[in-house]
């Protein structure tokens, strides 16, 4: 038997795995009175037609297959904007009728350790569109809303507000969207962001 196992080729061997999950027949099933012997000898050839399912047809060990979390699409956290060390929230104000000045919060929020900048020059510069005026008073224009333009307040240690005021042209669902320039800081550094943020307002 021990020579068998020596002579058995790469090819016998891959046989076996794909014949090491079926059944052999049992005495009752027409084994025969060798069938004792055999069965004792076909343990070896079972382990190690076993042993060769582990590995690849050269000998190597099978690669194990990662798997990586898909990092989460923004909005789908429960807020506008979701990231490691802060989130934010849009807060559209009700009752925004055609050509009435309207306004939306973007609401920063730090988390863990972190809070926000105080040095930093907080600025949100909004997507133009015909459907929307906006009314900010930076000098880099009426889409630009920012912290020397008064638009930016802090409210706590962790928290402040950007606030856009706009007129919609007339009824329906618009999109308020743009970039938001922030940061927040930790005792160990401080983090610069930008992301892109929108917020629906429903105009009637």
């Amino acid at each position: 038997m021990g020579a068998m196992l020596r002579r058995m080729s790469r090819r016998a061997r891959l046989s076996a795995c794909r014949s090491a999950r079926s059944t052999p027949p049992s005495p009752e099933a027409g084994g025969g009175p060798g069938w004792g012997l055999f069965a004792r000898s076909g343990l070896g050839l079972l382990a190690f037609g076993l042993a060769a399912c582990s590995r690849a047809g050269d000998g190597a060990p099978r690669a194990t297959k990662a798997v990586t979390a898909a990092a989460t699409p923004t909005g789908e956290c429960g807020h506008a904007v979701c990231a490691d060390n802060f989130f934010i929230d849009t807060s559209p104000s009700p009752g925004c009728a055609p050509g009435a000045t309207c306004a939306v919060d973007l609401r920063l929020f730090a988390t863990g350790d972190f809070h926000v900048n105080d040095e930093y020059p907080y600025r949100f510069k909004a997507d133009e569109t015909n459907d929307l005026h906006f009314f900010g008073v930076d000098t880099a224009g009426s889409n630009v809303f920012s912290k020397a333009a008064g638009d930016w307040r802090k409210t706590d240690a962790k928290s402040g507000v950007m606030t856009v005021k706009f007129a919609p042209a007339g009824p329906g669902t618009k999109t308020v969207g743009g970039t938001f320039k922030l940061s927040v800081c930790s005792g160990a550094n401080c983090l610069l962001e930008q992301r892109q943020i929108s917020a629906v307002v429903l105009v009637k």
